[in-house]
């Protein structure tokens, strides 16, 4: 894998995170007369990169950097 720095696994975090919530609101907005397939599978394939994400960070996070802890960062606080 790729060796990327915290600095950037934080800013490719905080840009999926924002398109999941894009998404997300989206398909819940969406009448269920439409066809939501694309979006959905779009959406899912954002969720497994937040996860891939998600390792990655907190893996940096354990070799000491100086990185907010995960769940501060996506709970937007």
């Amino acid at each position: 894998m790729a060796q990327v720095d915290g600095q950037t696994l934080l800013m490719a975090m905080q840009a999926v995170q924002m398109q999941i919530r894009l998404l997300s609101e989206e398909v819940d907005q969406t009448s269920e007369d439409d066809d939501l397939t694309e979006q959905e599978d779009l959406l899912a394939g954002y969720m497994r990169a937040a996860d891939a994400l998600r390792v990655a960070y907190e893996t940096e996070e354990l070799v000491g950097s100086n990185l907010p802890p995960y769940e501060l960062l996506i709970s937007g606080s």
